[in-house]
């Protein structure tokens, strides 16, 4: 049986742009002093009071996302400075893979092991992030230091727009979409052996006391069927072929520039990005990747208490 959960359908046609709090501005260190601050932030350090109402009712719209532009000419720890401030102000930065986890080509493959995709330069698909069943971030943000050379657009898509035209269109697939199906574990720390993958089972489409929770990762749940021995159903198969399709179709595709920061809700906006080559003697493509806990409700559990 379906949940009949309404959902507005509000189709946006591009990025919704905010500028930096000019709060933020006010309180940027100098660039001799940036790192200081910045480790200190990192350290639980004191955090200057930022009003980010704005921002925050917009991540909490159905639109799901912002992106704000820091000033390009602010060096890389002031941006990371500023970057921090902003989304300790909406809640808790996960110390999964660090506080700030950097988006570089690392010259993996993520089909021949199980390095993640943030660390190669593939195209990575749509996706929200986290492949454990029991975690979650409630945002997924961006800052970008340098967008490469060649490629690497960024793409963002509505989870609550693509629920409302597969009901329109493929109405018995949504059951499909509410089973829970297994992902392959990849997260460090975590174990990966057969018991682990099978228990690691996320449905694609969910809800809470919060609303709509969307959780997708085509590559992993295949991988986990694979390694499990299974077959991949041909309903399922046929979710994810619509979900991919309707994505391609209308995902908002934009290049990220030095100092803008995406601020993604993880619950209901998917995102992804083309691949891209980092040219000889040009900057390599960097994007800083944070998750931020507590804007919903999500919280980490100790790994090495679950390993």
């Amino acid at each position: 049986m379906t949940n009949s959960l309404h959902l507005p359908f509000i189709p946006r046609t591009q990025v919704l742009r905010l500028p930096v709090p000019h709060a933020l501005r006010l309180a940027l260190p100098s660039s001799d002093h940036a790192e200081a601050a910045l480790a200190a932030l990192l350290n639980g350090g004191e955090v200057p009071s930022i009003d980010v109402g704005r921002i925050a009712a917009q991540i909490a719209s159905v639109h799901g996302h912002a992106v704000l532009g820091a000033p390009p000419s602010w060096t890389d720890a002031q941006l990371r400075w500023a970057y921090v401030v902003l989304l300790r102000q909406l809640g808790r930065l996960n110390g999964r893979y660090g506080q700030l986890f950097d988006v570089v080509d690392q010259g993996l493959n993520h089909k021949k092991s199980n390095a993640p995709i943030s660390k190669t330069k593939a195209a990575t698909g749509m996706h929200t992030d986290s492949s454990d069943a029991a975690y979650n971030p409630d945002l997924v943000c961006l800052l970008c230091l340098q967008p490469g050379s060649k490629g690497g657009q960024s793409l963002l898509a509505s989870a609550n727009d693509l629920l409302h035209r597969l009901r329109k269109t493929h109405p018995e697939l949504e059951a499909v979409a509410r089973k829970a199906w297994p992902r392959d574990v990849v997260t460090p720390g975590l174990k990966q052996n057969h018991d682990a993958i099978a228990a690691n089972a996320i449905p694609v489409f969910d809800q809470d006391e919060h609303g709509l929770v969307f959780r997708y990762m085509r590559f992993w749940t295949e991988r986990a069927m694979a390694k499990l021995g299974r077959d991949v159903p041909s309903e399922l198969t046929q979710l994810f072929d619509f979900i991919d399709a309707d994505m391609d179709r209308n995902a908002l595709k934009f290049k990220m520039k030095r100092g803008d920061m995406l601020v993604a809700n993880n619950r209901t906006v998917v995102h992804g990005r083309a691949a891209f080559e980092d040219l000889p003697g040009a900057a390599r493509r960097c994007l800083v990747r944070a998750w931020v806990d507590g804007f919903y409700g999500s919280v980490q559990e100790s790994l090495p208490l679950r390993a």
